[in-house]
């Protein structure tokens, strides 16, 4: 099994010791994709947002099968804390059912977490999380 880093604090077992899930230290296209659409529910702030984004660092990523965890650090002295926790959309994720819900999670107002989950008893129709991509959305 590959390394799996220090995930004491962010997810307990079973997710624990999944592998991470590269790229590293780069987001994948979906998750850069969808917080530019989320960055619209951030209003006049919707800038330094992006600054965010652009400074995002991916320190870990797990695929649960219905969804997905990525773990974001930044250097926070090169952009500014804003309210981020639970904004979010749900997207048309073709492979899925019902789509996928990506909601956002922060630290002290730092983009710390993006998670996506599917609905119900639906999951990610075997799509690896570099291959996501979505088709439609509809902001939370």
């Amino acid at each position: 099994m590959a390394d799996v880093p220090d995930r004491c604090g962010w997810v307990d077992e079973p997710l624990a010791s999944l592998p991470a899930i590269p790229p590293f230290p780069e987001l994948t296209d979906f998750e850069r994709r969808t917080l530019s659409v989320i960055a619209k529910l951030f209003g006049p702030n919707e800038a330094a947002f992006l600054q965010q984004v652009e400074a995002a660092r991916v320190t870990d990523r797990i695929d649960t099968v219905v969804g997905f965890y990525t773990r974001i650090a930044m250097d926070r002295a090169t952009v500014t804390a804003l309210p981020i926790t639970h904004k979010g959309a749900h997207f048309e994720v073709p492979g899925t059912r019902y789509g996928m819900l990506v909601t956002l999670w922060d630290d002290d107002g730092y983009l710390a977490q993006i998670e996506g989950v599917t609905y119900g008893e639906d999951d990610m129709g075997g799509q690896k999380l570099a291959d996501l991509d979505f088709t439609g959305f509809q902001l939370s």
